[in-house]
This record gives structure tokens, C-alpha cells and sequence, in this order.
């Protein structure tokens, strides 16, 4: 499974991606906007978003491909591993 992380601390990535791995998840990090963000979001079975360090644009655009393809989108405005957990939990990826 994937998951796409919009949001969060550059620094943390490493660990948002070792947090992820060890749940089983692969973990596609975007800190920041990028071109194409739609066509990279294509395929993924969950998004979360650290609404504290987004930028609007970026939330946008997730939650329309989120709409269209049926993806399920959780957020949290901590930008935390654990703030990463509780959205997988809330979404029905993982348990506690």
C-alpha cells in the first residue's frame, strides 16, 4: 500500500518513511508543490496532510484527486510521526 504525505518537515521525511515502512506502508513525500502533483498522486491508497505546513494550492488539488479516483484523505495540523499514525488509524490503515 501506499500512502502521500502533502505537507510535514522537510527534516522528518526520513523518519515519515521508516514510520511508514515499519506499518507496512510505502511512503511518497511532497513538502512542497511540485509539478504534476495530480499525475503523482495517481495509484496511492491513502493521503494525509499536515494541514499546518501546506500550502493551500497543494490541498486543493489533493482533495480533488482525492474526490475523483475514491482516495481516502486524513489530516492532521501536526506535522508529527505520531500525527502520521493517528491519520493511518483514522483512516482504517493501521490500528493503535
Amino acid at each position: 500500500m501506499s500512502i502521500a504525505i502533502l505537507g510535514g518537515l522537510d527534516r522528518l521525511k526520513r523518519t515519515y518513511e521508516e514510520k511508514g515502512k515499519a506499518l507496512g506502508f510505502d511512503i511518497r513525500f511532497f513538502g512542497q508543490r511540485v509539478p504534476n502533483l495530480g499525475k503523482r498522486l495517481a495509484g496511492v491508497d491513502g493521503i494525509v496532510i499536515f494541514t499546518g505546513t501546506v500550502a493551500h494550492h497543494m490541498v486543493e488539488e489533493a482533495v480533488k484527486i482525492g474526490k475523483l479516483g475514491n482516495i481516502p484523505i486524513g489530516r492532521s495540523h501536526s506535522s508529527g510521526v505520531s500525527g502520521l499514525k493517528r491519520c493511518l488509524v483514522d483512516l482504517g490503515f493501521c490500528r493503535e
